[in-house]
């Protein structure tokens, strides 16, 4: 036990005292130092730093951050990015101290470790040892210096150190604008490629990208698949619920052009019934030559055939009237010829008189007492009388251009008519709670007949709305009242577009 410590564990304070002066605690041994200082050797220095004059830094202040350029070879402070000189973006960091402490490995493997403990020169002899042994077993730690200043305060001094780098290089661009643009693109195409230059940088960033682009087009593609499907589910939603509201009108027939050469019209007839004419007739007299060319005779569906049409005038042997020959066929479909021209085939190209070789006093090549190659006392190809092909049909509708005059039993569009329908009350279609519930709003487009008796037929829906708007829609058209179109003085039915708005106010 050494004499320093008291004899009697309850001393007095003076003698306490005595003993607290002349104790000292040990210093901390060198080893943690010299481990340290190589690895500030292996980051800073080079094999031959153990021999060379050292800089350590002190404290952050005593440290001075240094920029090189790589053309000049000259050395700026931190605050440049550009070279003054050249104007090449400065590279690197060179740290200088302003005060330099020389140590060398082998002052610091001799320097002696003071302690005034007893016990404890051995541990002093195994630090001093260990001090020697740090020098040649370089990289024991990796140094990172760390900055005790607020996460605010250095983005404040960042700020303040771009800003003060744009004051620096806007004289050199204003200068230079293409030269300077060069230079920085150069600078940093080749900080870039040192970047990507080092070992798995360029695998690590391509692998990023990769993944990045795949999750976004998955995120794309998913999205757009699930809209898809949505739309479709509704469409066909609403499609069942709307189905079983609206008449879908039938698509109106196109118009016959008519009988050719003669009058035109989807009729073509003289009853008020809007049907196509047909029939036929032929004739003739057993001749060798073809039907000759000539008019028509008068034709009518009342006056019966007396006389059939013939090419040669007929020899009055006793004084009498004269019987005009005719044809069994519609006068609005045969209108009368007033050419001084023998009966004949309209559509020979023969000028010698000749019934042709058909029979039963007609003319042309088919039989009966009508023209052309049909049956009866019609004219062309047909039985029975009349005209326009088939078995007799006497038609109806008119003569006129595209209808056969004018059917005012089909719908008409808007232009057609004189005057167009005039709406009396429109009721307006009220929410359904769903569609209040999602805050739907917008247009619902109809497409309706106001026919000529007052009703609104054939509602179909142009753009709709969900959650049931459509088919209130449709509900409100059918109550709306209106005076009819009219066309001639007829009142006709008219296609008709309508337009509800659901607002919420």
């Amino acid at each position: 036990m050494s004499s320093s410590e008291p004899k009697d564990p309850f001393f007095s304070e003076a003698e306490l005292k005595r003993v607290l002066e002349l104790w000292s605690a040990p210093e901390a041994p060198r080893t943690l130092d010299e481990r340290v200082l190589n690895s500030y050797f292996r980051e800073f220095g080079s094999d031959d730093a153990a021999t060379e004059p050292i800089d350590l830094p002190q404290n952050q202040n005593e440290v001075v951050t240094m920029k090189s350029c790589s053309t000049c070879q000259e050395e700026f402070a931190e605050k440049f990015s550009f070279c003054p000189v050249d104007g090449t973006p400065l590279n690197g960091f060179v740290p200088r101290n302003e005060h330099s402490v020389t140590r060398t490995a082998a002052h610091l493997a001799a320097a002696p470790i003071t302690t005034s403990v007893t016990s404890e020169p051995a541990y002093a002899a195994a630090a001093a040892a260990g001090s020697a042994g740090a020098i040649a077993e370089k990289g024991d730690f990796h140094l990172t210096f760390m900055d005790d200043a607020g996460l605010t305060h250095r983005l404040i001094e960042v700020i303040k150190e771009v800003a003060h780098e744009s004051e620096l290089t806007w004289p050199e661009f204003k200068r230079d604008p293409f030269g300077f643009s060069k230079r920085m693109a150069v600078g940093y195409s080749q900080a870039s490629w040192r970047a990507l230059s080092q070992p798995n940088v360029a695998t690590g960033v391509l692998s990023a990208l990769f993944v990045v682009m795949t999750v976004v087009l998955a995120i794309f593609w998913i999205d757009r698949v699930q809209t898809r499907r949505l739309a479709e589910k509704a469409a066909i939603t609403e499609d069942q619920l709307v189905d079983q509201l609206i008449d879908i009108p039938s698509e109106q027939p196109t118009p016959d052009p008519g009988t050719a050469g003669l009058n035109k019209g989807s009729g073509g007839g003289s009853k008020p019934k809007q049907e196509k004419a047909g029939g036929g007739g032929g004739g003739g007299r057993q001749e060798q030559k073809e039907a000759s060319f000539g008019k028509t005779p008068q034709a009518s569906l009342t006056i019966p055939q007396v006389v059939a049409p013939d090419p040669k005038p007929p020899a009055i042997k006793n004084p009498s009237l004269p019987v005009a020959a005719t044809v069994v066929a519609d006068p609005l479909l045969v209108p009368p010829d007033a050419r001084v021209l023998p009966y004949g085939d309209f559509k020979s190209k023969s000028t010698d008189p000749s019934s042709g070789p058909g029979s039963g006093n007609g003319i042309g090549t088919g039989r009966g007492g009508g023209i052309g190659p049909g049956e009866g006392g019609g004219i062309g190809p047909g039985r029975g009388g009349n005209i326009g092909g088939g078995d007799r049909n006497d038609g109806g509708g008119g003569a006129g251009g595209g209808g056969g005059g004018t059917d005012y039993n089909r719908v008409f569009v808007g232009k057609d008519v004189n005057s167009k329908a005039r709406v009396l009350s429109k009721p307006e279609p009220q929410y359904t709670e769903e569609a209040r519930k999602n805050q739907i709003t917008g247009t619902v487009v109809l497409r309706a007949v106001f026919t000529s008796g007052g009703q609104v037929t054939n509602i179909r829906s142009v753009s709709g709305l969900p959650f049931g708007l459509t088919e209130r829609a449709i509900a409100a058209a059918r109550q709306i009242k209106f005076s009819p179109a009219t066309k001639d003085g007829r009142p006709v039915s008219m296609y008709i577009q309508l337009e509800y708005n659901f607002n919420l106010y």
